[in-house]
């Protein structure tokens, strides 16, 4: 081999050595495997809550009447109230949609008619029940069931006759009305 190629092919090796030793600078990096970390979030607090819940509800005369024409927290035809019913979102971090309805009702007179609304023209049954928010934190809120007892109340024919012998069955024969309400409470989902 001549001195010229014999030079060649070491320049070339030369070479070749030099680049396999760039391309190692070139690809060199640092490289570590993390086997385990920590992440954290603090789950929101639920505490939706109501006063009433293991306790009886006093219903409330509106008005106070005429000792003359009726006996005091007495109702009869004519009267109207409400009944409060207390909830609270206050130590809760989440927003909650809260459903009240009328589980039972006893001794509920013929003509008196459960609302609400104070101006008793939106019915309150457990297919009408009372819907609403409360913000995370909200603070106790009264929510109020209302209920009138019409002083005449016609039936489908307009006579007052079949209303006023419902309501003096009823006076013939008193007994304490009692209602019972299911209230209910589901988180509102976040948005964003």
């Amino acid at each position: 081999m001549s001195k010229k190629k014999k030079t060649a092919v070491a320049a070339l090796i030369v070479l070749g050595i030099v680049a396999v030793g760039l391309a190692a600078g070139v690809y060199a990096k640092y490289i570590a495997s993390i086997t385990s970390g920590n992440g954290s979030a603090t789950v929101a607090k639920w505490a939706f809550e109501t006063d009433n819940a293991n306790t009886t509800i006093t219903c409330e005369l509106d008005k106070n009447y005429n000792a003359d024409t009726l006996v005091a927290g007495k109702i009869a035809p004519g009267t109207s109230g409400k009944c409060p019913i207390k909830i609270s979102n206050a130590n809760s971090e989440v927003g909650v949609n809260y459903t009240i309805k009328p589980k039972t009702v006893t001794n509920q007179p013929t003509n008196l008619k459960l609302y609400k609304d104070a101006n008793h023209t939106d019915a309150f049954s457990t297919s009408a029940a009372i819907t609403g928010t409360l913000t995370p934190g909200a603070a106790e809120r009264t929510i109020y069931v209302y209920w009138d007892w019409a002083y005449e109340t016609k039936d489908d024919n307009e006579s007052v006759v079949a209303g006023d012998n419902a309501d003096t069955a009823n006076g013939e024969d008193p007994k304490k009305m009692e209602i019972s309400f299911d209230i209910s409470g589901v988180q509102v989902q976040p948005t964003e």
